[in-house]
């Protein structure tokens, strides 16, 4: 329909090599991607140890506040408080710090 048969027929020659026009043009055709930093978007360590203070805290005021034989739940929340304020706490002194990051590369 479109193609026109016969000798006069001009002969499609292939694109030469010319490159991309623009910025991301350019990206796309690159043969592997550009390498990026990684994101930083970890807790600061000071609100882990926030937390665990705000946990303690509120363990002990529990136990402080409630009448003198504990019931079995308000051990069970003040065992749990503790725990999680420990875990949290270990968490953030086995977090590395964006200076350690530095000082490795």
């Amino acid at each position: 329909m479109g193609k026109p048969n016969g000798p006069g027929a001009a002969a499609r020659l292939p694109c030469p090599d010319v490159p991309p026009s623009g910025p991301g043009m350019r990206s796309l055709f690159r043969g592997d991607p550009p390498a990026s930093r990684p994101r930083q978007k970890r807790l600061p360590k000071w609100y882990l140890f926030g937390a665990d203070l705000l946990l303690m805290a509120t363990a002990l005021l529990v136990m402080f506040k409630s009448p003198a034989p504990l019931s079995g739940n308000e051990k069970f929340f003040g065992a749990v408080a503790v725990a999680l304020g420990a875990s949290l706490a270990l968490i953030a002194l086995c977090m590395k710090d964006s200076a350690d990051k530095d000082k490795d590369k």
